[in-house]
């Protein structure tokens, strides 16, 4: 088994720290930092173990799903067939270690950490820390090292704004006797190309491309979409597609739909919309079902991308898509919906100036413009204030954040 870790890295591995706190850039290289003190710390353990209470070495992310997805098949890679492993358990995602040794066990801080009580933990490692509840490190990861001789944690994240708990969290560590800060950038991982890196400068707004390669903690802006302007309504439609697709928002009053087309130089237009016209009135099943069926014929949708909060209603739209042979709305899957994510994309096409609507769309361009933020105490943090009118919004990220996170995965 070869561990290589950057020179960065090994500043933070061969501190002797209880805690450490390690704020980076995107692809700096976290999770094989977290993975190798995870291992290392596990085989170099050297104390009792109560066997009615065996202490164990904790990954942990914001949801079991991430935590899973990200870590779960490189720890196999790692560790799979190793002299030192006792056995492997996929169902419970725990590697048992042969000679007393604790546990390399994974898991997820769902619903504030509850799922984590009752674990003795000699050594815990959070990614995505930015998104870990604080209730679960502070009520529950916390007790659970208190009382394990030599216990240590690796808290690593990326900044989400000064508003958000992290920036408070930071500045703590960093006048905390018992922690250690680190705060790397994106190139200061000596592997990472250069040309990935220049490549986003040039497509991210500049907050964003600070805020993600060089850890840095930014203001929000209250408006979201904050690159949507004036020149990206359009009088003048392409004439013709590569494909088109249908945004589908369920809403509870406000169903909504959008029409999205996407041309061979990779730009997008808004070419329709329709969401519910008496708000005060709600919109039954059917009746989206059949609207969405209309835009499907008229505009020759290839797909349709609707909110996965309802995967009943997903089915039905695809049976209704085959009985009656309409191939869009028979293709109906769920679309891509962490909504930050999401809403940057959106925000990163108009940036790009890759993304457009029919100046026809009056309304649905209002809506894009005064898509804001929640204010929180006088200062404005990074999450979608409640209570707007933005279904239109929704239905139309479905489409663009799980056709540009897909290709993103392809490049």
């Amino acid at each position: 088994m070869r561990l290589k870790l950057h020179i960065n890295q090994l500043r933070v591995f061969n501190n002797k720290s209880k805690f450490k706190l390690v704020i980076s850039g995107r692809r700096w290289g976290k999770s094989r930092l977290l993975l190798t003190t995870a291992i290392i710390k596990a085989l170099s353990f050297d104390q009792e173990i109560d066997p009615a209470s065996p202490p164990i070495c904790l990954i942990v992310m914001p949801t079991l799903k991430q935590c899973r997805q990200i870590h779960w098949q490189p720890l196999l890679n790692l560790l799979e067939d190793q002299p030192f492993v006792e056995s492997i358990s996929r169902t419970d995602f725990r590697i048992k270690l042969k000679n007393n040794k604790p546990d390399i066990v994974l898991r997820g801080a769902d619903d504030h950490g509850d799922s984590l009580r009752g674990l003795k933990l000699y050594w815990c490692g959070i990614d995505e820390f930015q998104d870990l509840s604080m209730i679960a490190w502070e009520e529950v990861l916390t007790p659970a090292l208190a009382d394990t001789n030599a216990s240590s944690a690796l808290l690593i994240g990326t900044p989400k704004g000064k508003a958000h708990p992290l920036y408070k969290f930071h500045l703590k560590a960093i006048d905390d006797n018992d922690w250690l800060y680190y705060h790397f950038i994106s190139s200061d991982n000596p592997f990472i190309p250069r040309p990935f890196l220049r490549k986003a400068k040039e497509t991210l707004p500049a907050r964003v491309y600070r805020q993600e390669f060089e850890a840095s903690f930014e203001d929000f802006e209250g408006q979201i979409l904050s690159e949507f302007g004036d020149h990206h309504i359009v009088d003048n439609l392409p004439t013709t597609f590569v494909s088109t697709y249908l945004g589908i928002d369920w809403g509870d009053l406000n169903p909504a739909v959008c029409v999205v087309g996407l041309t061979q130089d990779k730009k997008y237009f808004i070419i329709d919309e329709w969401t519910n016209p008496n708000p005060s009135t709600p919109v039954v099943f059917d009746q989206l079902l059949e609207k969405a069926a209309y835009f499907c014929d008229r505009y020759n949708i290839y797909r349709c991308f609707a909110d996965p909060s309802r995967p009943a209603s997903i089915l039905e739209f695809q049976r209704y898509g085959k009985n009656k042979k309409i191939p869009g709305l028979a293709r109906t899957v769920a679309g891509f919906n962490r909504v930050k994510e999401g809403n940057q994309t959106v925000n990163n096409l108009f940036f790009q100036n890759r993304l457009f609507i029919n100046s026809k769309l009056g309304s649905f361009a209002d809506e894009l413009r005064s898509y804001h933020r929640k204010t929180k105490d006088g200062e404005i943090i990074d999450e979608v204030a409640p209570g707007q009118e933005d279904h239109r919004t929704d239905s139309t990220r479905y489409v663009l954040a799980t056709i540009e996170q897909r290709n993103n995965l392809l490049k």
